[in-house]
Parts: structure tokens; sequence; C-alpha cells
């Protein structure tokens, strides 16, 4: 074989060498390294574990707009989690899922599942029974139930622990240290009297005694300790309303005045309806009343958290007559006091 044939077929083979590397090197990348990235995948953006606080924003059935409380605890793993979500007052809320009312202040038992930013928060067992769609934004997630007609949104913001604030150090440690003595002599030091009184040792201050517990700190009367009291007077509405007569109003300021001369007391406001109408609607038409006298007395210098407001809607008829006279009657907002 001729010297160029010989370097010819030198070269093919390097030339061969070199394309089966190179196809090994696309294998191992579509394989090897599609495997690798599989298993351990990106991370989430974001990590929302923890208690989440905020408020759910609609409407009544009498298409009045509602705000009320809403909470979360959730738990993270991966892109995934379960955790519990809670949408507080939802008995008269329209559009809200069956499930959503039915559960209450027990609230839902979800599953969720994050991309991104995104985040999809789905009941347990299915999400035909409730599905709400979020964006996280920092400690921030807002978003609204899926399919909710009126559109319920839900703004939540997460709740971060209290800083722990550092003990004091002992008496011992923050007394401050003797300082040295001096370097250069002083004087020889007259002998002591066996006479002089020596010089008492400090004693230690008493621990102050705790603080006595507020009215806010006490424990709230349940509903069966509150009763009616003649001092504080019900007041009445007109059909199908909840705004304050003229006359309920002084009614109001004598019943705010009764509550400013015994600061310590707090009150239940009830609301009631006549018969007229469906029970949810006259459940929250009794809530509007109830929640007109609870604004008035704090508009006269009550504070909000001795208030506690309830509706019974026509359950609680003080009169049984189908007549405007019985009515009348039933339309009403009492007032029961708690104990000190």
């Amino acid at each position: 074989m001729s010297p160029g044939a010989v370097t010819s077929r030198k070269h093919a083979q390097s030339s061969m060498r070199r394309v089966g590397l190179l196809l090994v090197v696309v294998a191992l990348a579509s394989t090897g390294c599609g495997v690798v990235g599989s298993v351990f995948g990106r991370r989430p953006v974001i990590d929302i574990s923890g208690k989440w606080s905020g408020t759910w924003r609609g409407y009544d059935v009498m298409g009045l707009p509602r705000s009320e409380d809403a909470t979360a605890d959730l738990r993270q793993q991966g892109s995934h989690g379960t955790g519990r979500f809670v949408l507080h007052t939802t008995g008269v809320a329209a559009g809200m899922p069956v499930e959503v009312k039915d559960a209450g202040l027990t609230g839902l038992r979800v599953r969720f599942d994050i991309s991104g930013r995104s985040v999809v928060i789905r009941h347990e067992l299915s999400s035909r029974l409730f599905t709400a769609d979020f964006r996280v934004e920092g400690d921030h997630m807002v978003g609204r139930v899926r399919g909710a007609d009126p559109e319920v949104r839900v703004a939540l913001m997460r709740v971060r622990p209290p800083t722990p604030v550092a003990a004091a150090p002992p008496a011992s440690v923050a007394a401050a240290a003797p300082q040295p003595p001096s370097s250069s002599p002083g004087p020889a030091p007259e002998p002591a009297d066996s006479d002089a009184p020596t010089t008492p040792q400090p004693i230690a201050a008493a621990s102050p005694p705790p603080p006595e517990p507020t009215v806010s700190e006490a424990a709230r009367p349940g509903p069966n300790e509150f009763t009616e009291n003649a001092a504080v007077k019900p007041i009445y509405f007109d059909f199908d309303q909840y705004d304050i007569r003229s006359d309920d109003a002084k009614t109001l300021a004598a019943n705010a005045e009764w509550l400013k001369t015994n600061p310590a007391t707090p009150v239940l406001i009830e609301g009631h309806c006549d018969e007229r109408g469906t029970t949810e609607y006259n459940i929250a038409l009794g809530e509007r009343r109830a929640r007109a006298a609870r604004n008035y007395l704090i508009s006269s210098g009550i504070a909000a958290e001795r208030i506690s407001i309830v509706s019974f809607g026509a359950e609680r008829g003080l009169c049984t007559e189908s007549t405007e006279g019985c009515w009348s009657k039933n339309r009403r907002a009492i007032f029961r006091v708690g104990p000190r």
C-alpha cells in the first residue's frame, strides 16, 4: 500500500473516532443529565409553610358587600403541601361553596400545589368541592375562589412569630465592677477603730408583683352568661330596613351612657326580624340590624371589643300573629349585658 493511501486511512479512522465520541457525549447528555435533572428538579421559588391571616371579600344574599376574617395554616413539602383553610362568617355569603359554609370555623382540610409564585389550594377530597387560585408576593398571598358568583376574593398576610425579648441581666452582672486601685501610692491608712460600725450589706430589692389582668385579658363570657337589663332598652326597625330611626337613636344614646358608667360590662346585641322573608334573608337582615346598633355605640365612645353581635332572624319572635302590630314588635335589636 502506498504511503498516501496509509495516511488517508489514518485520517478516516481518526474522524470516525471523533464522531463516535461526539455521539457518546450526546447520549450522556440526553439520558444521564436528564435523569439527574428529573431527580433533583428545581426547588420551589416560594415557601408558604406557616400561619396566614387576612380577609375575604364578597357579597351577602341581600347583595350587600361583606368583608370577614380569613385564616390558613399550611405545611409545605417540596412543591406540594397540606393544611387547613378557614373563611369566617360565611353563613349568608352569596356564591360561597356549600362545603365552606358547612365547615364553619373548623375550616376545610386542603392540599395545595405550587408553580413559581402561583398556588392552587383545593379541598382534600376533590377540587370540585373547593378550589382557590393565589399569587404570592413576599409575605402577601392574594387570590379568588374559583367558580364563585358573585366573586369571592381572599387576601392573606403571613403571620410572623413575635421577636423574642432578651431577658434583663442579673443584678450582680449588671452592677458596675469596682474601679481598680490607683497605681500611685497614697497616704498610709489610719488604724481602724474597733468600735466603728461596719458598712451594712446591700439588700436586694423585692421583685415587683405581677400586674393584675386587665379587662381585655379576661375571658369573654359565653352567650348564656348575657342577660337583659332594664336600663339597656331595645330598639325597633321599619320593614326590611336596618337604618336607625330618630326615636331609637335617643334610646341608643341612653344605652351608651349606661355602658359608660359601667365600663367593665360587655354587651351582646341580638338582631331579630319578622316572619316575612326566607331564613337566609332574615339572618342577614338581623345581622345588619345588630351591626348598625353596634356601630352607633362605637361612634358614641363605647370600645368595640366590649360589643358582640348575633342574628336570630325570625326564630325568636315576641309575637306570633300575622299582623303589622305583631311584626313591628319582632323587628328589633335587643341588648344583653354580661358579667363584669
